[in-house]
């Protein structure tokens, strides 16, 4: 993911730079002082394709306003009340600034003699203003008039003792509790009643230990694992409650979970978000949409629909240039009622707001209507992104889930595979096969009624003269005289009884090279099949994103590999097989895996993922009964016992090891000698000719 932020959201190119400065200061001479308006993007739009991946798109929004004359030192939170004015946490001057967005004026300013540090602020329905501030390790609780209500500190609690109580971010619900983020409280995040009294901690980061640190508390001893420094969850690093109760949180330094949504029980509702902000998220919001934002201190700002999707990326980790929206640093963001974006750079104290473009509203719009339940409204908003962007993949899962409510189950499939959303895909399918079952099921029982019947007749008149047992031995018998024939009857064989058909390929009666390289080649059609053709359900990887020739490879060389070098393990250990029998080893016994490839190929157009753990037990069976074969051939061709087998396999993966790397030893050199001979030929080139 981290990679995939890097090549997103790599530097605005110079020339858009310096046209977005341009611009800036044309209009700068024209407006009034403090408001720099700017007529473009400075940062691309990103979304997600079809394969997770970063792809540009159009701009959702347009930097709007840049506000240079607050004086504001080291601002780190942002909040908007019910009546759309705009509270700015001005932590370097002790104080809260209300700021009135219609008017573009300061309408009045917070300060109170006990403040020191104050770094988070929420603001209730009824307007009450809670502020936290850390170097006052105090939450204050002010009226909509600016009079100090009450002062929450340090819970006097015995559960509390040992916990600092220095409180950064707050967030408050309609019952007045407080849910607050202390700096340097690895418990979770701190939960007060109204009254102040501890609740406990609402929730808690889990504690992920290194590979180092998981190692060590498998070897070390318990005296060990004494000395060694405590591991602890990382903290949180901001929260927000959004108009229905449901509690958010962010975390700094970690690139899994760095946004949560929690249910009441402090769980997480989020599995495999997608943010480009990386391990440096600083603050989230969320408006009465349910549409949530956020934002990191290095400048990118994330747009997710309540269900966690991905909706736009943008933003830059360009820095130290006065451009509207690049920032030295983001650490706070918020929406007014008119969905414009508002964020503040903490080092230069300056406000700026974001409006969205018509492509964005749309896509909100559309949006909000299928939240309603307003599908078919819903799809025509959906068809109208797809207008502005047929390859867009939300706009797709739109129309998708629209058909799907609307039981347009087939249309909403089409879009849900342009969309590479397997999940939904498979619910869609699931509804068009139960009806294609239904339609079929009384035809299919009254042929298999037809076919019982018929076989039992059959079976009854030729009880006495077995005419029917004859024919499948004569049969038999002559698929048998067919060369490649009999060596795929025999695998089968093969698999029934392996220590008796694999003694008779110790005895030469049985087996040929020329049917093993046949096996072989079968086998490896069906394994490419299996790689490349499966339902789109379980086909998470298109051929033209796959390395056709390293899988290739990848099947011959350690096929090649493994019989060679068992082959010679197994003649320095006195083994009785021969490098054809070896050869011809796995060639029988891969049958089962070769079957089990075949039938999940098959089975995956019709199966949904609700069915997916029956083609992972075909493939666990297919696996282990293949290997069960092969470990039995190799023990019976060279005459082995158990434990011999065991040990000449790990000595094969040891041989395979050291073959590998020699190889790569080889390529790497042979590399560099050809750099170096090919150098030389230029420089005698050169002086020669020169």
């Amino acid at each position: 993911m981290k990679k995939r932020s890097k090549r997103a959201f790599r530097r605005i190119p110079a020339v858009l730079l310096l046209v977005a400065v341009l611009i800036a200061s044309s209009a700068s001479a024209l407006l009034p002082a403090e408001r720099a308006y700017a007529s473009q993007a400075t940062s691309y739009t990103y979304t997600l394709d079809e394969n997770g991946n970063f792809i540009r798109t159009q701009d959702a929004y347009l930097p709007d306003k840049t506000i240079t004359t607050l004086n504001l030192s080291k601002p780190q939170d942002l909040f908007i009340d019910t009546e759309n004015m705009l509270y700015i946490a001005d932590t370097g001057n002790k104080r809260i600034v209300k700021y009135d967005i219609k008017k573009g004026t300061i309408s009045a300013e917070l300060k109170h003699e006990g403040f020191v540090r104050p770094g988070g602020i929420f603001v209730t329905e009824q307007g009450d203003i809670y502020v936290a501030d850390s170097g006052a390790k105090t939450v204050f609780r002010f009226s909509k008039t600016f009079e100090l209500k009450e002062k929450f500190e340090k819970p006097n609690t015995p559960m509390f003792a040992d916990t600092n109580f220095e409180p950064n971010k707050i967030a408050v619900d309609k019952s007045g509790n407080m849910y607050i983020i202390g700096e340097g409280v690895y418990n979770g995040v701190i939960q007060l009643a109204h009254t102040g009294e501890f609740l406990g901690y609402f929730t808690v980061n889990k504690t992920r230990l290194t590979f180092s640190q998981a190692l060590q508390r498998l070897i070390f001893s318990r005296a060990q694992l004494e000395n060694l420094v405590d591991t602890v969850p990382t903290t949180f690093s901001n929260v927000f409650l959004d108009a229905s109760g449901i509690v958010y949180t962010t975390t700094m330094g970690s690139m899994r979970d760095a946004v949560k949504k929690h249910n009441t029980a402090g769980g997480n509702m989020f599995k495999g978000m997608v943010f480009s902000t990386g391990e440096d998220i600083a603050d989230i919001y969320v408006d009465g949409q349910g549409i949530i934002y956020s934002c990191s201190t290095r400048g990118t700002i994330d747009i997710h629909a309540q269900n966690g999707e991905l909706i736009f990326a943008f933003g830059s980790a360009v820095s130290n240039m006065d451009v509207a929206g690049l920032y030295s640093s983001l650490p706070s963001i918020a929406v007014d009622n008119n969905n414009n974006l508002w964020t503040i750079d903490g080092d230069k104290g300056y406000v700026s707001s974001f409006r969205p473009t018509d492509y964005a509203m749309t896509v909100y719009q559309a949006m909000g209507l299928y939240e309603r339940g307003l599908y078919e409204e819903s799809l025509k908003q959906w068809n109208e992104v797809l207008r502005l962007n047929q390859m867009s993949v939300l706009a797709h899962n739109g129309v998708g889930r629209a058909y799907l409510h609307a039981g347009h189950y087939e249309e909403a499939m089409e879009h849900f595979e342009v969309a590479g959303n397997r999940e939904s895909y498979s619910e869609a399918f699931w509804e068009v096969r139960n009806s294609a079952i239904q339609k079929v099921l009384p035809y299919v029982f009254v042929l298999v009624i037809v076919l019982l019947v018929a076989a039992k007749v059959v079976s009854l008149l030729d009880r006495k003269k077995r005419r029917i047992a004859g024919t499948k031995e004569r049969i038999g018998s002559w698929l048998d005289q067919i060369p490649v024939v009999c060596d795929f009857r025999y695998a089968g064989k093969t698999a029934k009884s392996p220590m008796n058909r694999y003694y008779d390929i110790r005895r030469h009666r049985k087996g040929s090279i020329l049917g093993a390289t046949v096996i072989y080649a079968v086998f490896f059609l069906i394994y490419m099949l299996y790689q490349t053709k499966k339902g789109f359900i379980y086909q998470y990887t298109a051929i033209e994103d796959m390395d056709i020739g390293g899988i290739v490879a990848g099947f011959f060389i350690l096929l090649g590999l493994f019989i060679f070098c068992n082959w010679l393990v197994t003649s320095i250990n006195d083994g009785d097989g021969t490098l054809a029998q070896v050869y011809m080893i796995p060639a029988y016994g891969c049958l089962p895996l070769m079957v089990s490839l075949l039938l999940i190929t098959v089975c995956s157009y019709g199966m949904t993922y609700n069915e997916s753990f029956l083609l992972t037990i075909l493939l666990l069976v297919g696996a282990v009964w293949s290997v069960l074969l092969i470990f039995l051939g190799l023990m019976t061709v060279h005459d082995y016992s158990a434990k011999e087998t065991v040990m000449s396999l790990v000595l094969t993966a040891v041989f395979m090891a050291i073959v590998a790397i020699m190889a790569l030893i080889i390529v790497i050199m042979s590399e560099e000698l050809y750099e170096f001979l090919y150098t030389i030929a230029q420089e005698v080139l050169r002086n020669v000719f020169d």
